[in-house]
Parts: C-alpha cells; structure tokens; sequence
C-alpha cells in the first residue's frame, strides 16, 4: 500500500523513507538504515519524520499530530518488528516482548478503507497516529500468520541487513532492493573485477 517512489530521475537522499518493494511492516523498519554498520542511520529523528512517514508510506493523506513521546513508541514498535523480522529470517524463536508490543500496537482501532467513487482505488481512512501504527502492526502480524513467513530473508548488503520477503518464483532474491543494495553489490562486483583484469 506505500505509494509509488518518484521518477528515477530525481535524485534521493539517504533521509528519504524507503518504500519500493517493501512490505508495509518492513517498510517502517527502515526508518533505521545501515544496520549493520558501527552507527546506523536515523530517518525519523523528529517527530514531524513520523507524520511525514504516515503520510509517504500512503497510510493517510494528512500528517498526523505526533509527540516525542509517540516517537519514542513508534520507534519501540519499530525495533520489535526489526527483531521479528531477523526471527523469521534466522528461523529462531521471536522474543515474547517484541511480540508483546506489536500485539499492543495492533489492538488499537486500525484505519478503515474506503473506494474511491469509481471503485478503481483504496484510500485508507484516519489521521491519528495510533491507526497508522495499528496497521503497520497488523500488516507483520498477518505476514507471520501466513506461508510467506517462510520468505523473509535478510538483505545480503552486511551494511543493511533489513528483513524483506522474496516473492520471486525461485526464492533466490538477495537484497532487500535491487535499486539500493543489489545496485551497490552489482558495483563493487564490477569494481573488483576491473582491479583483477588490471593486476
């Protein structure tokens, strides 16, 4: 349900959400980039990052009122989902705590869909935080309720490590996206095959 990303053509920063490919649940993990690095890369430092994301991920239209204090829950949910996350990857148990808050988030009233008047689109409907959280919550609970728990990897990029779920036919995928990671493991690739033809 994340909106589309813009044209390659413009330019993205490393502060800018990251959504293609993505399951809405993983999508919010990534909130914290370069996890596998010494210090990883904070998205949503303000509050104000929180109700951009609501707004990016297509959750809502208008940004919602967020706090310190509903940063600091927002990042709480987002850590138990990453830590889910790297459980059904790793195939270990999850920790009863992560999944005590997920399943705390996902109590609260979710935000209801809506068609559009010529039944071609969805919107989804709500502007309090808490419903955007709940779906989010909801959108890892229903992923590990299915036969696509059995998909989720983690990102080959040691930098990255962020869970996503391979939908490809052959289960083979590797990266979390082939437009970030694949494209930087494809460079070095090329890079480490030119030093070898020069030496």
């Amino acid at each position: 349900m994340a909106k589309e990303m813009p044209p390659a053509a413009q330019r993205r920063t490393k502060a800018d959400f990251r959504f293609m490919g993505a399951r809405l649940c993983f999508a919010f993990a990534a909130t914290l980039g370069d996890r596998g690095k010494a210090e990883a890369f904070e998205r949503m430092v303000r509050p104000a990052d929180l109700a951009r994301w609501c707004v990016e991920s297509g959750c809502i239209d208008t940004p919602p009122t967020c706090t310190d204090d509903d940063l600091v829950r927002a990042k709480e949910l987002r850590e138990a989902i990453q830590r889910v996350g790297e459980a059904l990857a790793n195939r270990t148990p999850t920790d009863p705590r992560d999944v005590a808050i997920i399943n705390r988030a996902a109590a609260k009233p979710p935000l209801a869909p809506a068609l559009a008047p010529d039944a071609t689109a969805v919107r989804w409907l709500g502007d309090e935080l808490d419903a955007v959280l709940s779906l989010v919550a909801r959108d890892l609970i229903t992923l590990c309720a299915s036969p696509l728990r059995e998909r989720v990897h983690l990102c080959e990029n040691p930098a990255c490590v962020a869970p996503f779920v391979d939908a490809s036919r052959a289960g083979e995928r590797r990266w979390c996206s082939m437009n970030t990671c694949g494209a930087l493991s494809k460079k070095r690739g090329y890079r480490a095959r030119l030093r070898a033809s020069a030496d």
